[in-house]
C-alpha cells in the first residue's frame, strides 16, 4: 500500500503546483476491517470491509482551503484540490496559516501482526459461556470484536513523507441485566490491544462491570441533599479531565482567550497528586500516532505535573496564533498519574458518597461547573459501598474539585488508548 500512497500524493502535488498553490498537506488512508458481531447474545454477521480516505489542506499565500474525500482515484483527487483551491482563494487571510517544515522520511509499523480471526471468535465465544456461567441475569445486547489494519501517509509540498502501517483488535460490548420485569439501565465497555492472547473474560474491568449492572437490577434513591465525595471509575475520570483539556488548554479556548488557565502556566492549578499527560509514545497505548496531523513527529505532551500547569495542547496552528508554545502531540491518549491507594482504600475513606461510574450531562461550562446524572452507580456510606442508585444529580465545578483529591488509585485501567486510574474527589453536592 506504500507505494500507492506515495503514488496519490505525487497525484496530488501535481495537482497543487498546476493551480499555482504555494503549499498543501495531506493525509490518505488505505485499511480493512475484519468484525464479528453478536447481537441478542447469537453470533450475527461475519464481515470485511475496506476503505479509502484522502483530505488535503492547501495554501494560497495566507488563504486556507480544504477538502475531504473517501477515495484515492485520479479524477476524485483533482476534483478535491480544485475545490480545496477555489476555496482557498475565497477565504480571509490568516497569518497562522502554515505548512510544517521539512522533516524527513519516517516509516513505522504498530501493533498486530496479521489478523486471527478464529482468535477473535473464539474470544467471543469464551465471554458468551463465561457470561451464561457466571452472570446469568446479564443481557447481552450487542458484541462487536474486530481487527483493522492501516496504512496511513502524511505528506506535504516541503517534503516531509510519514508512512505508518497499523493493525489492532477491538472489542465492544453493550449490556444490560434483566430479572423477570425488572431491567438494569445500559452499560458498556470497549477496548483495542495488539494481540488477543488473553481471554477477554478475564479482563478485571470486564468483570467488575457485569457484576456491577447485575446489581443495578434494583437500585434506591438517594435521599436528600447533601456535599460528599465522589470515587470515580476511569473512564469517567477520563472523560471529566478531557472536558478540562478541552476548556483550558486546547486550540480554541486559548485562541479565543477564554480559557481559565490562560496566564497560569508553571503555577499550581490542581492537588499535588494530580499528574495529566497526552502521550501516544506510551507503551500502554496501541497504535498511537507517531506524527501530529500537522506534521511533526509526536512527543509526549505533559499538561499538568505535581499539581502544577506546565503545557498546552497546541496545534502549530494555535500555537502561531496565541504566540504560546506548540505541543508535542494533541492527541486524546490520556495518561493520568498513579497514586498509593487501593480501590478498597480509596472507598473506605469515604464516609457519604457515590461510586461514580457514568455521568451524563453535557459539557462541564467555562468557568468548570457541571450538572449532571449520576448513572450505573453506588452509594458509599461509612466506608463501604452500597445500594445501587436510582439516577441521581450531581454538581460541582471541575477546577475546584481537582484541588480537594481525596486519594489517587495505585493503578491506571489501560484501554489501548488511555491510562488512568481511580480516584476520589471530596466537596461535590449530590441531590436525591
Amino acid at each position: 500500500m506504500k507505494n500507492d500512497l506515495d503514488n496519490v500524493a505525487r497525484l496530488a502535488f501535481d495537482a497543487v503546483s498546476r493551480l499555482g498553490l504555494d503549499g498543501a498537506e495531506l493525509h490518505a488512508t488505505r485499511g480493512r476491517t475484519e468484525e464479528f458481531n453478536i447481537d441478542a447474545g447469537k453470533f450475527s454477521l461475519l464481515r470485511t470491509t475496506f476503505n479509502s480516505a484522502f483530505s488535503i489542506k492547501v495554501l494560497a499565500g495566507k488563504r486556507k482551503g480544504a477538502a475531504v474525500i473517501n477515495s484515492h482515484d485520479r479524477d476524485s483527487v483533482n476534483k478535491a484540490i480544485e475545490q480545496a483551491a477555489e476555496s482557498a482563494r475565497s477565504s480571509e487571510p490568516d497569518d497562522a496559516e502554515y505548512i510544517a517544515d521539512y522533516i524527513g522520511e519516517h516509516a513505522f509499523s504498530l501493533g498486530a501482526g496479521e489478523c486471527d480471526l478464529d482468535g477473535i471468535y473464539t474470544r467471543m465465544d469464551e465471554l458468551l459461556a463465561g457470561c451464561r456461567e457466571r452472570f446469568p441475569l446479564i443481557d447481552l445486547s450487542q458484541i462487536v470484536s474486530s481487527y483493522g489494519a492501516t496504512s496511513a501517509l502524511y505528506a506535504n509540498t516541503n517534503g516531509t513523507r510519514v508512512h505508518t502501517d497499523s493493525a489492532s483488535y477491538g472489542h465492544m460490548c453493550m449490556f444490560s441485566a434483566r430479572e423477570g420485569e425488572r431491567v438494569s439501565s445500559f452499560n458498556a465497555y470497549g477496548f483495542s490491544a495488539d494481540n488477543i492472547d488473553t481471554p477477554f473474560f478475564q479482563n478485571n474491568e470486564v468483570l467488575r462491570l457485569l457484576s456491577e449492572t447485575e446489581r443495578q437490577i434494583v437500585t434506591s434513591p438517594v435521599g436528600g441533599k447533601f456535599t460528599g465525595a465522589l470515587v470515580i471509575a476511569p473512564d469517567c475520570l477520563a472523560e471529566l479531565i478531557f472536558s478540562i483539556i478541552g476548556n483550558c488548554v486546547r486550540d480554541m479556548s486559548l485562541i479565543a482567550g477564554s480559557s481559565p488557565w490562560l496566564n497560569k502556566l508553571g503555577e499550581a492549578v490542581a492537588d499535588s497528586g494530580i499528574n495529566v499527560a497526552l502521550d501516544p509514545l506510551d507503551p500502554r497505548v496501541v497504535c498511537g500516532a507517531r506524527a501530529t496531523a500537522d506534521g511533526h513527529l509526536t512527543k509526549r505532551q505533559e499538561i499538568i505535573r505535581d499539581g502544577v500547569l506546565t503545557g498546552w495542547a497546541l496545534s502549530q496552528y494555535g500555537a502561531r496564533k496565541t504566540g504560546l508554545e506548540r505541543s508535542g502531540n494533541i492527541s486524546g491518549n490520556l495518561i493520568v498519574g498513579t497514586g498509593d491507594k487501593t480501590f478498597d482504600e480509596l472507598v473506605s475513606g469515604v464516609e457519604h458518597g457515590i461510586f461514580l461510574n457514568r455521568f451524563s450531562g453535557g459539557t462541564p461550562s467555562q468557568n468548570g461547573d457541571f450538572t449532571g446524572v449520576a448513572k450505573n452507580s453506588f452509594l458509599i456510606k461509612d466506608g463501604k459501598i452500597g445500594d445501587a442508585i436510582s439516577e441521581t444529580m450531581i454538581s460541582g465545578n471541575l477546577y475546584d474539585m481537582i484541588k480537594n483529591v481525596a486519594g489517587i488509585g495505585s493503578q491506571a485501567v489501560c484501554d489501548g488508548s488511555s491510562a488512568v486510574p481511580y480516584a476520589a474527589f471530596n466537596g461535590v453536592t449530590v441531590s436525591g
